[in-house]
């Protein structure tokens, strides 16, 4: 293990001015003084956050001025023990090779704002209704819910701001953090596979139909895969360079991606995992632990961008946290079949048929991927357990929270996965080249081969795109427009669960939303026809099933709306005649 150490003592007056402004507006500005800018009114509704936000100010003032002071460019880093490993991982970029990605980069911008006005799915509504319409002082103090992603939320309601209220532009901080996760996935394969492999790999994401679908959805998980790609990159540049500043670059990418979505904790725990390996390996190892360059170079800056990265976070959410306590931490998940397991494996195969990967294909992309991850592990330690860490982190802690099991909380780790994909593939490429091949070629035989396949794989991909566009998330506009098209006079509409609460506060307000099974029974009683529209049946049977179990007996699918989001159909249905067979959910 290698360590470098070149070191220098200048001041830095910025640090030192910001600091002291930091400081003094830590002490200047009251409590009641910041609540009276962000909301309007000074009633205490935001409780202790403001204090908490003026004692992180003057913290991070008192910070900045200690380093501005100190001055301290102390360049230690450990050099990559895998560089000698890694001869055929070419970082370097010619002009063919940014002329491809800027290709990539223009083409992937127009695939995501193809269409990007269809219908709002659910959790979009609820985005759109209680944050993008509220002005961006209300935005960074409120966190009522679960569904608040909050540095997209800020971006969606700047966008509301310049383009006025519409799908496309709830859209529009999700397009920017789609395409630029396209360039921080080459800029991460680059480091980690080399730049063929990281090109093709930046291609398949940018024809992903997963992809596109992500960043035509206006919720911040597109940001979240754009923050964990480049916070993996920034991390292994500044554990090889040593430099302050890549430190800083990577203290700032963790703390902007925590402000999208806590998620991202799981990201940063494996990287800190790697951190605290390579930290104590130092101590331990013959060679350095007579030195204290370990402890007073590389270990002390990891230790002082994680805490400074901890405490800017906590700056960032510091004002919304009394509500987050309040009402956000305390949301269920009730047990149903979105927080079992199976169900999450069985969605996600059926998710996979979109890409047309099934059966067969499955299990070759699972035994290429593994490939792939032994490969990366082998060449280099550090990139193998960040590549699945933090799926396994995240994984492990919803099942053990029994939280809902979305397959989109896996959604960040798609460029991993597609980078242990990509590299699989060479290596399986390669191992069929020198059984089949006796040329002295093989190598160029194998690249050439390798990368015909990757190119043929991102070509089907290509090919499932127009899904994506074929039908909205959730059709609840085209239920709706039925609905109203082929209404009787004297019939009443009803919408349960949580197709009741996107009607009533979004679509259609007039419609009526029987929260309780009694409010449902006396609206029957009323109205001899009546029509009732419901989705995500899940929900209905997890948290109102004797709601449910009327649907199922007195009611038959008239209609169904598919969308693309999985279970996500729109069923419209007329209550059923007396006598009639009764008719299961589906036929």
């Amino acid at each position: 293990m290698s360590i470098a150490n070149t070191s220098t003592r200048r001041s830095q007056p910025a640090l030192i001015v910001v600091g002291v402004l930091l400081a003094v507006g830590g002490g200047l500005f009251s409590s009641s003084s910041i609540e009276q800018f962000l909301l309007g009114t000074s009633e205490g509704q935001l409780a202790w956050g403001p204090a908490l936000f003026r004692a992180l100010l003057v913290f991070h003032g008192v910070a900045l001025l200690a380093l501005g002071w100190i001055g301290r460019e102390a360049d230690v880093g450990l050099a990559f023990e895998a560089k000698s490993k890694t001869n055929n991982v070419d970082p370097s970029c010619g002009r063919s090779v940014m002329l491809a990605l800027l290709g990539l980069l223009i083409i992937g911008t127009a695939l995501r704002l193809y269409r990007l006005d269809t219908c709002l799915w659910f959790d979009e509504v609820m985005t759109v209704v209680e944050l993008l319409r509220l002005p961006l002082s209300e935005v960074v103090a409120t966190f009522s819910s679960q569904n608040q992603h909050m540095l997209f939320s800020v971006m969606g309601s700047l966008s509301f701001t310049v383009f006025g209220e519409s799908a496309a532009a709830a859209r529009v901080p999700a397009v920017m953090f789609g395409v630029a996760g396209i360039a921080a996935m080459f800029l991460l394969g680059r480091k980690v596979v080399g730049t063929r492999e990281s090109l093709l790999a930046t291609g398949l994401m940018t024809f992903s139909y997963h992809h596109i679908w992500f960043s035509q959805n206006a919720r911040g998980y597109s940001g979240l895969l754009f923050f964990s790609m480049l916070s993996t990159w920034l991390f292994l540049e500044a554990l090889e360079r040593g430099g302050r500043r890549w430190w800083v670059w990577y203290g700032v990418s963790m703390s902007l991606g925590l402000w999208v979505h806590m998620t991202m904790a799981f990201v940063i725990a494996a990287q800190v995992f790697v951190y605290a390996i390579m930290v104590l390996g130092g101590i331990f190892n013959r060679e350095t632990r007579s030195s204290n360059e370990i402890d007073s170079g590389f270990a002390i800056k990891g230790i002082v961008t994680y805490v400074l990265a901890a405490t800017a976070t906590l700056q960032l959410y510091a004002v919304s946290l009394p509500e987050f306590f309040r009402s956000a931490l305390h949301e269920e998940s009730r047990d149903s079949e979105w927080t079992n397991l199976m169900w999450v494996v069985k969605e996600t195969v059926r998710r996979l048929a979109d890409t047309g990967v099934m059966g067969v294909g499955l299990m070759v992309c699972v035994l290429v991927m593994l490939v792939g991850w032994l490969s990366m592990t082998r060449r280099d330690w550090r990139a193998g357990l960040l590549m699945v860490l933090p799926a396994l982190l995240g994984g492990g802690s919803m099942i053990a929270l029994q939280h809902n099991l979305w397959p989109r909380f896996f959604f960040f780790c798609m460029g991993f996965l597609l980078l242990v994909a990509i590299r699989g593939g060479f290596i399986v490429v390669d191992g069929l080249v020198r059984v089949c091949v006796r040329s002295s070629n093989r190598e160029v035989w194998s690249l050439r081969l390798a990368t015909v396949a990757a190119m043929m794989v991102i070509a089907g991909s290509a090919y499932t795109i127009p899904r994506c566009y074929a039908l909205p998330k959730q059709d609840y506009i085209g239920a709706k427009d039925y609905v109203e098209q082929t209404r009787v006079a004297d019939e009443e509409v009803v919408a349960v669960g949580l197709a009741g609460k996107a009607y009533r506060i979004y679509f259609a307000p007039e419609w009526s939303w029987p929260r309780t099974v009694e409010e449902l029974r006396l609206l029957m009683s009323k109205h001899d026809r009546l029509r009732l529209v419901y989705t995500l049946d899940p929900q209905l049977k997890a948290f109102v099933p004797e709601i449910w179990d009327v649907i199922k007996d007195e009611f038959e699918i008239e209609k169904t709306f598919y969308g693309t989001l999985g279970g996500g159909e729109i069923n419209v249905c007329r209550r059923r005649l007396a006598g009639s067979m009764k008719v299961t959910q589906g036929q």
